[in-house]
Protein backbone atom coordinates (compact mmCIF):
# COMPACT_ATOMS: atom_id res chain seq x y z
CA UNK A 1 0.00 0.00 0.00
CA UNK A 2 1.66 3.56 -0.94
CA UNK A 3 1.44 6.03 1.00
CA UNK A 4 2.79 9.88 0.54
CA UNK A 5 5.23 10.66 2.98
CA UNK A 6 6.52 13.65 1.07
CA UNK A 7 6.53 17.31 1.11
CA UNK A 8 4.00 19.69 1.20
CA UNK A 9 1.75 21.34 3.17
CA UNK A 10 -2.06 21.04 4.11
CA UNK A 11 -4.45 24.00 3.43
CA UNK A 12 -7.44 24.35 6.32
CA UNK A 13 -9.56 23.43 4.15
CA UNK A 14 -8.05 19.91 3.79
CA UNK A 15 -8.02 20.21 8.04
CA UNK A 16 -11.30 21.06 8.06
CA UNK A 17 -12.65 18.08 5.51
CA UNK A 18 -10.65 15.14 6.94
CA UNK A 19 -11.53 16.26 10.95
CA UNK A 20 -14.69 17.51 9.99
CA UNK A 21 -16.21 20.47 9.27
CA UNK A 22 -19.69 20.33 11.44
CA UNK A 23 -17.09 19.35 14.57
CA UNK A 24 -16.31 23.45 14.74
CA UNK A 25 -19.94 23.65 16.24
CA UNK A 26 -19.13 21.65 19.08
CA UNK A 27 -16.10 24.69 19.77
CA UNK A 28 -18.43 26.90 21.02
CA UNK A 29 -20.43 25.36 23.63
CA UNK A 30 -16.91 23.43 24.52
CA UNK A 31 -17.76 22.88 28.82
CA UNK A 32 -14.59 24.60 29.86
CA UNK A 33 -13.74 27.25 27.48
CA UNK A 34 -13.28 30.94 29.17
CA UNK A 35 -13.95 33.89 27.17
CA UNK A 36 -10.72 33.97 25.81
CA UNK A 37 -11.23 30.83 24.06
CA UNK A 38 -15.17 32.00 22.17
CA UNK A 39 -13.32 35.49 21.55
CA UNK A 40 -10.43 33.67 19.41
CA UNK A 41 -13.11 31.45 18.14
CA UNK A 42 -14.82 34.66 16.16
CA UNK A 43 -11.18 36.39 14.97
CA UNK A 44 -9.05 37.55 18.20
CA UNK A 45 -5.62 36.16 18.65
CA UNK A 46 -4.96 32.82 20.31
CA UNK A 47 -2.30 33.23 22.48
CA UNK A 48 0.80 30.82 24.28
CA UNK A 49 -1.56 30.28 27.35
CA UNK A 50 -4.08 29.53 25.32
CA UNK A 51 -2.43 26.81 22.86
CA UNK A 52 -1.06 25.50 26.85
CA UNK A 53 -3.87 24.97 28.47
CA UNK A 54 -5.11 23.10 25.50
CA UNK A 55 -2.15 21.09 25.55
CA UNK A 56 -2.23 20.19 29.63
CA UNK A 57 -6.00 19.27 28.99
CA UNK A 58 -5.15 16.69 26.25
CA UNK A 59 -2.30 15.21 28.30
CA UNK A 60 -5.00 14.85 30.55
CA UNK A 61 -7.13 13.06 28.57
CA UNK A 62 -4.32 10.97 27.34
CA UNK A 63 -4.20 9.07 30.78
CA UNK A 64 -7.92 9.09 31.34
CA UNK A 65 -7.91 7.03 28.01
CA UNK A 66 -5.36 4.11 29.46
CA UNK A 67 -7.82 4.08 33.19
CA UNK A 68 -11.22 4.27 31.21
CA UNK A 69 -10.98 3.37 27.67
CA UNK A 70 -11.72 5.13 24.89
CA UNK A 71 -15.85 4.89 24.87
CA UNK A 72 -16.67 7.08 27.36
CA UNK A 73 -14.01 9.81 26.37
CA UNK A 74 -14.69 10.32 22.58
CA UNK A 75 -16.82 12.53 22.54
CA UNK A 76 -14.92 14.63 24.71
CA UNK A 77 -11.82 14.21 22.32
CA UNK A 78 -13.79 15.57 19.06
CA UNK A 79 -14.89 18.63 21.11
CA UNK A 80 -10.91 19.46 21.78
CA UNK A 81 -10.70 18.69 17.53
CA UNK A 82 -13.37 21.01 16.96
CA UNK A 83 -11.98 23.47 19.23
CA UNK A 84 -8.23 23.72 17.76
CA UNK A 85 -9.62 23.20 13.95
CA UNK A 86 -12.04 25.99 14.94
CA UNK A 87 -9.19 28.34 16.36
CA UNK A 88 -7.17 27.63 13.40
CA UNK A 89 -9.78 28.70 11.24
CA UNK A 90 -11.33 31.52 12.69
CA UNK A 91 -8.66 32.62 14.99
CA UNK A 92 -5.34 35.05 14.23
CA UNK A 93 -1.76 33.72 15.42
CA UNK A 94 1.98 33.99 14.66
CA UNK A 95 3.54 31.10 13.14
CA UNK A 96 5.06 29.65 15.76
CA UNK A 97 1.40 29.36 17.62
CA UNK A 98 0.51 28.18 14.19
CA UNK A 99 3.16 25.40 14.36
CA UNK A 100 1.58 24.20 17.91
CA UNK A 101 -1.61 24.38 16.63
CA UNK A 102 -1.29 21.45 14.12
CA UNK A 103 0.90 19.70 16.11
CA UNK A 104 -1.74 19.78 18.64
CA UNK A 105 -4.42 18.90 16.09
CA UNK A 106 -2.16 15.86 15.06
CA UNK A 107 -2.22 14.49 18.37
CA UNK A 108 -5.43 15.41 19.19
CA UNK A 109 -6.99 13.34 15.60
CA UNK A 110 -4.39 10.67 16.51
CA UNK A 111 -5.89 10.01 20.16
CA UNK A 112 -9.42 10.60 18.99
CA UNK A 113 -8.80 7.82 16.06
CA UNK A 114 -7.47 5.61 18.45
CA UNK A 115 -10.73 5.99 20.73
CA UNK A 116 -12.70 5.53 17.90
CA UNK A 117 -10.93 2.21 17.36
CA UNK A 118 -11.40 1.10 20.98
CA UNK A 119 -14.90 1.74 20.71
CA UNK A 120 -14.94 -0.59 17.34
CA UNK A 121 -15.56 2.50 14.92
CA UNK A 122 -12.81 1.64 12.79
CA UNK A 123 -13.23 3.40 9.66
CA UNK A 124 -13.88 6.81 11.59
CA UNK A 125 -10.33 6.13 13.67
CA UNK A 126 -8.65 5.77 10.05
CA UNK A 127 -10.02 8.92 9.14
CA UNK A 128 -9.10 10.88 12.19
CA UNK A 129 -5.41 8.87 11.84
CA UNK A 130 -5.11 10.64 7.80
CA UNK A 131 -5.81 14.08 9.65
CA UNK A 132 -3.34 13.55 12.43
CA UNK A 133 -1.05 12.36 9.42
CA UNK A 134 -1.85 15.34 7.99
CA UNK A 135 -1.56 17.98 10.75
CA UNK A 136 1.70 16.56 11.52
CA UNK A 137 3.06 17.18 8.05
CA UNK A 138 2.19 20.85 8.65
CA UNK A 139 3.24 21.13 11.78
CA UNK A 140 6.63 19.55 10.38
CA UNK A 141 6.41 16.55 12.73
CA UNK A 142 7.52 13.66 10.68
CA UNK A 143 8.37 11.49 13.55
CA UNK A 144 4.77 11.74 14.67
CA UNK A 145 3.69 10.87 11.17
CA UNK A 146 6.00 7.68 11.20
CA UNK A 147 4.08 7.04 14.81
CA UNK A 148 0.59 7.60 13.10
CA UNK A 149 1.40 5.53 10.07
CA UNK A 150 2.24 2.57 11.95
CA UNK A 151 -0.46 2.52 14.52
CA UNK A 152 -2.97 2.85 11.14
CA UNK A 153 -1.19 -0.63 10.38
CA UNK A 154 -2.94 -2.27 13.44
CA UNK A 155 -6.11 -1.37 12.02
CA UNK A 156 -5.40 -2.78 8.47
CA UNK A 157 -4.30 -6.08 9.46
CA UNK A 158 -7.02 -6.72 12.11
CA UNK A 159 -9.21 -6.34 8.98
CA UNK A 160 -7.33 -9.18 7.58
CA UNK A 161 -4.94 -7.14 5.18
CA UNK A 162 -1.62 -8.34 6.49
CA UNK A 163 0.65 -7.48 3.75
CA UNK A 164 -0.58 -3.73 3.80
CA UNK A 165 0.12 -3.85 7.58
CA UNK A 166 3.85 -4.63 6.64
CA UNK A 167 3.95 -1.85 3.94
CA UNK A 168 2.72 0.69 6.14
CA UNK A 169 5.44 0.25 8.68
CA UNK A 170 8.28 -0.27 6.16
CA UNK A 171 6.95 3.08 4.81
CA UNK A 172 6.91 4.86 8.06
CA UNK A 173 10.38 3.22 8.84
CA UNK A 174 11.96 4.03 5.67
CA UNK A 175 10.73 7.89 6.01
CA UNK A 176 11.39 8.58 9.28
CA UNK A 177 13.75 10.91 10.29
CA UNK A 178 17.13 9.84 11.01
CA UNK A 179 17.28 11.68 14.12
CA UNK A 180 14.84 8.98 15.69
CA UNK A 181 15.56 8.63 19.34
CA UNK A 182 15.73 4.97 20.41
CA UNK A 183 12.61 4.80 22.33
CA UNK A 184 10.97 5.89 18.96
CA UNK A 185 12.36 3.08 16.64
CA UNK A 186 12.12 0.42 19.24
CA UNK A 187 8.42 1.24 18.65
CA UNK A 188 8.70 0.78 15.14
CA UNK A 189 10.56 -2.22 15.21
CA UNK A 190 8.16 -3.73 17.24
CA UNK A 191 5.09 -2.73 15.26
CA UNK A 192 6.75 -4.22 11.97
CA UNK A 193 8.03 -7.68 14.22
CA UNK A 194 3.90 -7.77 15.03
CA UNK A 195 3.42 -6.96 11.02
CA UNK A 196 5.79 -9.83 9.97
CA UNK A 197 4.40 -12.11 12.85
CA UNK A 198 0.26 -11.37 11.57
CA UNK A 199 1.85 -11.97 8.06
CA UNK A 200 3.34 -15.74 8.55
CA UNK A 201 7.11 -14.63 8.41
CA UNK A 202 8.26 -15.42 11.69
CA UNK A 203 11.78 -15.61 11.19
CA UNK A 204 11.81 -11.70 9.92
CA UNK A 205 9.39 -11.48 13.19
CA UNK A 206 11.86 -12.31 15.03
CA UNK A 207 14.37 -10.34 13.60
CA UNK A 208 12.68 -7.06 14.30
CA UNK A 209 11.63 -8.07 17.77
CA UNK A 210 15.21 -8.53 18.52
CA UNK A 211 15.79 -5.24 17.29
CA UNK A 212 13.42 -3.64 18.99
CA UNK A 213 14.40 -5.08 22.37
CA UNK A 214 18.07 -3.86 21.34
CA UNK A 215 17.36 -0.10 20.65
CA UNK A 216 14.97 -0.26 23.96
CA UNK A 217 18.06 -0.94 26.24
CA UNK A 218 18.88 2.71 25.00
CA UNK A 219 16.66 4.15 26.20
CA UNK A 220 16.42 7.67 27.67
CA UNK A 221 13.85 9.69 29.64
CA UNK A 222 15.29 12.89 27.96
CA UNK A 223 15.01 11.54 24.53
CA UNK A 224 11.31 10.23 24.28
CA UNK A 225 8.77 12.56 23.36
CA UNK A 226 5.76 13.24 25.41
CA UNK A 227 3.29 11.54 23.09
CA UNK A 228 5.22 8.11 23.44
CA UNK A 229 5.57 8.53 27.31
CA UNK A 230 3.38 5.85 27.71
CA UNK A 231 5.44 3.27 25.80
CA UNK A 232 7.53 0.34 27.75
CA UNK A 233 8.22 -2.74 29.21
CA UNK A 234 4.41 -3.70 28.67
CA UNK A 235 4.33 -2.75 25.51
CA UNK A 236 7.41 -5.09 24.28
CA UNK A 237 6.52 -7.69 26.16
CA UNK A 238 3.14 -7.86 25.07
CA UNK A 239 4.08 -7.57 21.29
CA UNK A 240 7.18 -10.27 22.15
CA UNK A 241 4.21 -12.69 23.69
CA UNK A 242 1.95 -12.00 20.42
CA UNK A 243 5.00 -12.86 18.15
CA UNK A 244 5.96 -15.72 20.18
CA UNK A 245 2.48 -17.48 20.09
CA UNK A 246 2.19 -17.34 16.52
CA UNK A 247 4.75 -19.22 16.05
CA UNK A 248 4.46 -21.72 18.68
CA UNK A 249 6.71 -20.98 21.43
CA UNK A 250 3.81 -21.37 23.90
CA UNK A 251 5.73 -20.86 27.36
CA UNK A 252 7.90 -18.49 26.59
CA UNK A 253 4.80 -16.28 25.29
CA UNK A 254 2.77 -17.51 28.32
CA UNK A 255 5.39 -16.04 30.64
CA UNK A 256 5.93 -12.29 28.37
CA UNK A 257 2.06 -12.26 28.58
CA UNK A 258 1.79 -12.32 32.26
CA UNK A 259 4.39 -9.74 32.29
CA UNK A 260 2.74 -7.17 30.08
CA UNK A 261 -0.47 -7.83 31.93
CA UNK A 262 1.00 -7.01 34.93
CA UNK A 263 2.35 -3.80 33.81
CA UNK A 264 0.04 -2.62 32.10
CA UNK A 265 -2.75 0.25 32.40
CA UNK A 266 -6.48 -0.85 33.03
CA UNK A 267 -7.73 -0.39 29.29
CA UNK A 268 -4.57 -2.65 28.06
CA UNK A 269 -4.86 -5.12 31.07
CA UNK A 270 -8.55 -5.71 30.05
CA UNK A 271 -7.68 -6.10 26.21
CA UNK A 272 -4.61 -8.46 26.91
CA UNK A 273 -6.27 -10.60 29.18
CA UNK A 274 -7.66 -12.39 26.91
CA UNK A 275 -4.20 -13.36 24.63
CA UNK A 276 -2.76 -14.30 28.22
CA UNK A 277 -5.77 -16.63 28.36
CA UNK A 278 -5.22 -17.84 25.05
CA UNK A 279 -1.80 -18.67 25.84
CA UNK A 280 -2.35 -20.43 28.45
CA UNK A 281 -4.65 -22.59 26.87
CA UNK A 282 -2.58 -23.63 24.36
CA UNK A 283 -0.57 -24.88 26.98
CA UNK A 284 -2.97 -26.85 27.91
CA UNK A 285 -3.80 -24.86 31.62
CA UNK A 286 -7.53 -24.72 31.12
CA UNK A 287 -7.87 -22.97 34.53
CA UNK A 288 -5.40 -19.72 34.62
CA UNK A 289 -6.82 -18.95 31.19
CA UNK A 290 -10.00 -18.59 32.37
CA UNK A 291 -8.72 -16.63 35.10
CA UNK A 292 -7.40 -14.51 32.41
CA UNK A 293 -10.19 -14.22 31.17
CA UNK A 294 -12.30 -13.81 34.15
CA UNK A 295 -10.11 -11.23 35.38
CA UNK A 296 -10.29 -8.77 32.04
CA UNK A 297 -14.56 -9.34 32.38
CA UNK A 298 -14.13 -8.31 35.82
CA UNK A 299 -12.01 -5.10 34.31
CA UNK A 300 -14.92 -4.71 32.13
CA UNK A 301 -17.67 -4.88 34.45
CA UNK A 302 -16.66 -2.28 36.84
CA UNK A 303 -13.62 0.22 35.22
CA UNK A 304 -12.92 -0.07 31.63
CA UNK A 305 -15.14 0.54 28.73
CA UNK A 306 -13.39 -0.92 25.75
CA UNK A 307 -15.37 -3.13 22.59
CA UNK A 308 -11.90 -4.14 21.57
CA UNK A 309 -11.11 -5.53 25.50
CA UNK A 310 -15.03 -7.74 24.63
CA UNK A 311 -14.50 -8.57 21.61
CA UNK A 312 -11.02 -10.45 22.22
CA UNK A 313 -12.68 -12.08 24.99
CA UNK A 314 -15.94 -13.09 22.69
CA UNK A 315 -13.01 -14.91 20.56
CA UNK A 316 -11.55 -16.67 23.02
CA UNK A 317 -14.48 -17.83 24.14
CA UNK A 318 -14.93 -19.74 21.14
CA UNK A 319 -11.88 -21.82 21.69
CA UNK A 320 -13.53 -22.74 24.92
CA UNK A 321 -16.19 -24.75 22.42
CA UNK A 322 -14.14 -28.28 23.32
CA UNK A 323 -14.79 -27.75 26.49
CA UNK A 324 -18.05 -26.43 26.85
CA UNK A 325 -19.45 -29.17 29.09
CA UNK A 326 -16.86 -27.64 32.15
CA UNK A 327 -18.98 -25.58 34.96
CA UNK A 328 -15.97 -22.94 34.88
CA UNK A 329 -16.44 -22.00 31.26
CA UNK A 330 -20.02 -22.12 31.26
CA UNK A 331 -19.80 -19.71 34.11
CA UNK A 332 -17.51 -17.42 32.20
CA UNK A 333 -19.22 -17.62 29.29
CA UNK A 334 -22.60 -16.89 30.89
CA UNK A 335 -20.43 -13.50 32.47
CA UNK A 336 -18.87 -12.48 29.25
CA UNK A 337 -22.80 -13.17 27.85
CA UNK A 338 -24.20 -10.41 30.75
CA UNK A 339 -21.31 -7.62 29.67
CA UNK A 340 -23.30 -4.73 27.68
CA UNK A 341 -22.12 -4.79 24.26
CA UNK A 342 -20.68 -1.49 24.67
CA UNK A 343 -18.56 -2.48 27.43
Amino acid sequence: MAVDMGNGRMDRRGFLTITGAALTGVAASWADAPSAFASALNGDRVTDTMVSTIEQRISTLRTLDDQLGGARLLEQARGDLALISGLLSAGRYTDKIQFRLYALAARVSHLTGWMAYDTGLRSAGQRYYIGAMRSARTAGDDAFGAFVLAEMGVHVSEAGRTAERVDLVSTALDNAPRTLPPSTQSFLYLHKAEALSRDGDHQRAGTALNRAGALWERYTVEQNPDWLDWFGEAQLKSTEGKVLLRSGQVERATSSLETSVTKAAPRDKAVRSSRLAEARLAGGDLDGALDAANYGAELLEDKVSSVRALDRLKEFSARLEPHKSVTAVREFRERLQALPVTA
